[in-house]
């Protein structure tokens, strides 16, 4: 077995991380880095589904965030729909369609969330999706390490998240 030399900073966060997943630091660098035989999917399938392909084809943050929302609405079905029932007052993110979007505001970009029902205001920033997406899944009941993971793609490019990669194993 080899030894890396990372910061004590580098090194707490990716404990905290492999703590989060339930894994051990080599199987959570293993799994970002596409090593063979890691499993992201036995410790949180949507840590999977955040390296797979498909989500790191989406280059602006709206399309990360609505993969996100549709990846958790198709996983936790009756959750994601009481979440959205569960919203009173002010603004509102989520409408189960696309008229009650509209009650809401005319004015707010909303685009349906790709194979759902379920509508999304859009002009938000990119903050706030962040915020938003970690009271879903708070709602649903993930715990706060694998949020933090979550909300940390949005708005994230490939070359940020390869500069955290390499500061990981330098």
């Amino acid at each position: 077995m080899k030894r890396i030399g990372v910061s004590d900073e580098v090194f707490e966060a990716l404990q905290r991380l492999a703590t989060g997943f339930h894994r051990t630091p080599d199987e959570v660098l293993a799994a970002l880095l596409k090593v063979p035989h890691a499993s992201p999917e036995a410790a949180e399938p949507i840590a999977a589904f955040i390296l797979s392909s498909e989500f790191r084809a989406r280059f602006s943050a709206a399309d990360k965030y609505l993969a996100l929302l549709g990846w958790i609405a198709t996983q936790h079905p009756a959750e994601f729909g009481e979440f959205i029932r569960s919203l009173s007052g002010g603004r509102r993110y989520l409408a189960l369609g696309r008229e009650e979007i509209l009650e809401t505001c005319r004015h707010n970009q909303a685009r349906q969330i790709d194979g759902t029902q379920y509508w999304a205001i859009m002009n938000i920033d990119t903050p706030t999706k962040r915020r938003f997406l970690a009271r879903v899944l708070e709602f649903i009941g993930y715990r706060d390490a694998v949020i933090e993971f979550v909300c940390s793609a949005i708005g994230m490019r490939g070359a940020v998240r390869r500069s955290r990669l390499s500061t990981l194993v330098a």
